[in-house]
């Protein structure tokens, strides 16, 4: 009589568990990742309204009397949303820029930034609106 040792029996087991389990945890690590980016690029079309929104807040007609440099218009405003987002691609932007009435001192100035997202992976392409309104305060 012939003793099998158990690993002996089990050499092919390790293989097939593995084929069947890492293909599922690479397709949830590639969902996740994705996530992670589609995630990233919601903060900066966000971050990019706000910072724009805030540049142009301190740059209305009170800037333009005491610098004697010109208040921002809207394609200032446009072009400084445009630099502010780091990892979005600048033909697929948007900038809207509005003031309450005017740009002196006591109005409002709102930005809306359209980011159209081609999207990635199991995230299809999307439209991504954000805006920020701030005090004209300058």
């Amino acid at each position: 009589m012939r003793v099998i040792k158990p690993t002996d029996r089990r050499s092919g087991a390790a293989l097939v568990e593995a084929a069947l389990v890492v293909p599922v945890i690479l397709l949830l690590l590639y969902g996740v990742f994705c996530g992670a980016i589609m995630v990233i690029t919601v903060d900066q079309v966000d971050t990019a309204a706000r910072e724009g929104a805030r540049w142009a807040s301190v740059r209305g007609a009170m800037y333009a009397f005491d610098s004697k440099q010109p208040a921002a218009t809207a394609a200032d405003v446009n072009a400084y949303v445009q630099a502010q987002g780091v990892t979005l691609e600048q033909s697929q932007m948007t900038v809207n820029t509005t003031w309450q009435g005017s740009n002196r001192p006591g109005n409002y100035v709102t930005v809306e930034v359209i980011y159209n997202w081609p999207g990635m992976g199991p995230f299809g392409a999307q439209q991504m609106v954000a805006r920020s309104t701030q005090l004209v305060s300058y």
